[in-house]
């Protein structure tokens, strides 16, 4: 749950790598290791967020759910006073469009110790205009939705390409397999119900700083079943990225967006 530092200047996007918060058993981090180029017209429901938490600026990822809504963690906007989302770019530096937000909404439940409920809504103040191409709402899975092990997901960001290292100046992308939540216990003991896992087990691929409350989807059908929660370091042999399953959280997500 490391997360990108992300500076407003003149309407640009000027970024650089920050431990802006660190728990005593897991890394703070979640970017994009071991991945792929992408482009915003294949993944227009990805967004960057700069939050704005006190006298710290950082960033993360979320993804559209309306056009007045952004679905992201809880870790990234817990006890943050405004976020700044970005819609539309390949590229921090790119043109797109900002809207600041109207209101944050992490999860009640959410816990900081075991991340459980790592879930968060941001409102905007203004809708996002939906092009179909470069903007657009990604489908949420189903509370009864499957996460079964072995099926791939697609994690995007613009996160590090390894473990502290620099952000991706463009989107990347990564597939990496489901892993079931006995083998996941085996690195993480407080992995709970709203939790599931995804990773290789030789390491290499992975979500890392920066990528924390971006979406986590089945491709080719585009439902977003996930979002980057927390993990220890980035792809790391053995230990896999950790996601909040969107089905588990899918009747709150409902009641406070609407959608």
């Amino acid at each position: 749950m490391k997360n990108l530092v992300v500076f407003v200047l003149l309407g640009t996007f000027l970024y650089k790598d920050v431990y802006s918060r660190k728990l005593p058993h897991k890394s703070n981090n979640n970017k994009i290791v071991g991945g792929y180029n992408a482009t915003i017209e294949q993944f227009p429901y990805q967004v960057l967020l700069i939050i704005s938490k006190g006298a710290e600026m950082y960033g993360c990822g979320g993804s559209i759910i309306s056009n007045t809504v952004i679905l992201t963690a809880a870790h990234c906007i817990a006890g943050a006073s405004k976020a700044y989302v970005k819609s539309g770019a390949t590229s921090p530096n790119a043109d797109g469009d900002t809207i600041g937000s109207s209101k944050l909404t992490p999860h009640p439940n959410y816990s900081k110790r075991t991340q459980d409920y790592d879930i968060g809504i941001i409102t905007l103040e203004r809708p996002i205009k939906l092009d179909g191409v470069k903007t657009k709402i990604v489908r949420l899975a189903d509370k009864d939705t499957q996460i079964n092990p072995g099926r791939s997901v697609t994690v995007t960001g613009w996160g590090a390409t390894s473990e502290k290292g620099p952000g991706s100046d463009s989107l990347l992308a990564v597939d990496v397999p489901i892993v079931s939540n006995d083998e996941c216990r085996k690195a993480y003991r407080t992995l709970t119900t709203r939790m599931f896992c995804a990773g290789v087990p030789q390491g290499g691929k992975d979500a890392c700083q920066g990528d924390s409350g971006g979406p986590a989807v089945f491709k080719p059908e585009g439902i977003q079943i996930g979002v980057v929660s927390h993990g220890i370091g980035c792809a790391r042999k053995g230990y896999p990225g950790v996601y909040t399953s969107v089905a588990s959280v899918r009747d709150w997500i409902k009641q406070v967006s609407g959608v």
